[in-house]
């Protein structure tokens, strides 16, 4: 569990830095994309993360283009 959470952390603070420090390259979708699977694994944010993944799917799948 402390391994998590310092993971989230360590992670979080690159997006951050990524995202302030002029926009978003590849190699920093890769650590959103891991800092996502880490976020989707913890026991407090996982069922939220895809409860809001599948109402999200569910809305763009109604939608007639």
């Amino acid at each position: 569990m402390a391994v998590e959470v310092a993971v989230l952390l360590i992670l979080g603070i690159v997006i951050v830095f990524s995202c302030r420090g002029g926009g978003l390259k590849a190699g920093h979708a890769v650590v959103c994309t891991v800092f996502g699977l880490y976020l989707a694994g913890t026991h407090s944010v996982g069922p939220l993360v895809q409860d809001v993944t599948v109402s999200l799917a569910n809305f763009l799948s109604g939608l007639r283009l």
